[in-house]
């Protein structure tokens, strides 16, 4: 009873918490949450087609993003155990380094497109800035 009723409490943790993340990432989808920085003379052509390739990027990686979320809560969940079992450890270790590279992949094309829109992007000058230098909501492990 007790194993069954913490599974069910940690699948609502993780859709809760799925919720709360899914807006603060639509919210931070703005001209100040593109995660980098970039030139403050675009054209409004351009501004439109960063954003465009942000808000693709976002859709695309969706299902990625959450399922290396759930991976990683899951990991962290039997690493909490009293006495957790190193065999399931170490193949969501593995999972989560493979959807995490898989993510990094997607992500370093993604920066070639915002480049290839404004040569003068960056990534951004720390985690969480965002476009202009505004501090923003992103992935973060």
């Amino acid at each position: 009873m007790t194993k069954h009723w913490s599974t069910k409490m940690l699948v609502i943790g993780a859709a809760v918490m799925m919720m709360g993340m899914s807006v603060n990432a639509i919210a931070g989808m703005g001209r100040g949450g593109m995660g980098g920085t970039t030139s403050s003379n675009l054209t409004d052509d351009q501004i439109s087609q960063l954003e465009s390739e942000q808000k693709a990027f976002m859709e695309s990686t969706q299902d990625l993003r959450q399922h290396l979320q759930e991976k990683t809560m899951s990991l962290r969940f039997e690493q909490s155990k009293k006495a957790p079992d190193t065999a399931k450890i170490a193949s969501l270790q593995t999972d989560v380094t493979a959807l995490r590279s898989e993510f990094d992949q997607k992500r370093q094309a993604h920066l070639s497109a915002m480049k290839q829109i404004d040569p003068n992007f960056t990534e951004g000058r720390g985690k969480g800035a965002g476009m202009m230098g505004h501090r923003g909501n992103g992935m973060s492990y």
